[in-house]
């Protein structure tokens, strides 16, 4: 057994904080394995957009207020996630009346929503994720843009949507950083994106402290991508928090580089080989963790902080994620801590140390 005295958070205390995103649910569950180890959290899916204003002007607060309430209860304060994002935003953004909204319509909500969020909460957020995922995947369509998402926001607004929302939250959160999230950072063309859409918030004078690089991992990491990233983001002035950290089965068992999908080659194999996984497969997920903690640690100088995308293996969106109808379940663990909410043994080498025998 690990020491019961060890804590994640002060160990890494001197290269950056430790963060999960929880539920009100995983509080109540792993409320004290969250006190020890951790010293940031983020709310999963509780301060996004459909959560807190499921209709226009009708705010629902409480299951925020919860998380809220326990990182009061820790000292500590939450980075806010994620106000502007094209998925759990509901349906009444995007309408004015039978028609589509105009983009003033849209600027003067994300204001409001912005406004009432900041007096709720603005003394407990040291960082904001203002916008999530704006990006474009892939090679743009006919007629597509080829840096930004093809959303209800971007059709409608173009990119003026984002620095609205960059504009409102400077207004209301002068004190919190405001960072720009999203996934698949570390892929050169997504992350070329990426550096497009910050550098064009700056050059239209937006604030925008730092990049969130997600780090979901569905293949095996491009360790030295992910450090060129890295001092590409860390060129631009920018703060660096790795927000979304969870390392699938498939990062161990798919040999390609990007993320196995039904009726892919490969796909079922991927299937049958994570179904039978043993200790030595789950033992290369450590592996993999131990090696972007080495990366993170080195990078201490311009990453703030670490959060990974759940608390413990018994509750992870990834146990769900992908999966249709007639597929087997495939058992994830992306975590630090397993189903039991247990310390996995490579805990301690993720600070540099090795690990103590088990007693």
């Amino acid at each position: 057994m690990m020491d019961n005295n060890f804590s994640l958070a002060r160990a890494c205390e001197p290269f950056f904080r430790i963060g999960a995103a929880v539920s009100p649910r995983v509080l109540r569950e792993r409320g004290d394995l969250i006190r020890q180890h951790f010293n940031s959290l983020t709310a999963e899916n509780e301060m996004k957009y459909d959560r807190i204003e499921p209709e226009e002007g009708h705010f629902r607060f409480e299951q925020a207020d919860e998380i809220v309430a326990f990182a009061r209860g820790m000292g500590i304060k939450i980075r806010a996630h994620a106000p502007v994002w094209h998925n759990q935003t509901p349906a009444w953004m995007y309408r004015d009346g039978d028609r589509p909204a105009p983009p003033e319509m849209i600027y003067e909500r994300i204001d409001r929503h912005t406004k009432a969020i900041c007096e709720r909460y603005g003394g407990d957020v040291y960082c904001w994720d203002v916008v999530n995922e704006a990006t474009r995947d892939g090679a743009p369509g006919p007629g597509e843009d080829p840096v930004y998402r093809d959303s209800d926001y971007f059709r409608l607004c173009g990119p003026a949507f984002i620095e609205a929302a960059f504009r409102s939250m400077d207004r209301y959160a002068p004190d919190a950083q405001l960072f720009y999230n999203d996934y698949s950072e570390c892929v050169p063309e997504k992350r070329e994106r990426i550096v497009s859409l910050i550098r064009d918030l700056k050059e239209k004078g937006c604030r925008v402290d730092g990049v969130g690089m997600q780090q979901h991992h569905f293949a095996p990491p491009d360790y030295d991508e992910i450090k060129r990233s890295i001092e590409i983001y860390a060129s631009m002035g920018l703060r660096i928090h790795v927000t979304e950290l969870d390392i699938s089965m498939m990062a161990v068992l798919n040999t390609g580089a990007v993320r196995l999908r039904p009726g892919d080659d490969g796909f079922e194999e991927y299937i049958r080989e994570a179904a039978r996984a043993d200790e030595g497969t789950l033992s290369r997920i450590g592996d993999i963790y131990v090696r972007l903690f080495g990366i993170y640690r080195s990078y201490a100088g311009v990453i703030d902080c670490v959060t990974t995308w759940g608390v413990s293996d018994d509750r992870t969106w990834l146990d769900h994620f992908g999966v249709s109808r007639g597929m087997p379940f495939v058992k994830q663990h992306p975590l630090l801590f397993d189903e039991s909410g247990q310390p996995k043994p490579f805990l301690r080498r993720l600070t540099g140390n090795a690990d103590r025998p088990e007693k």
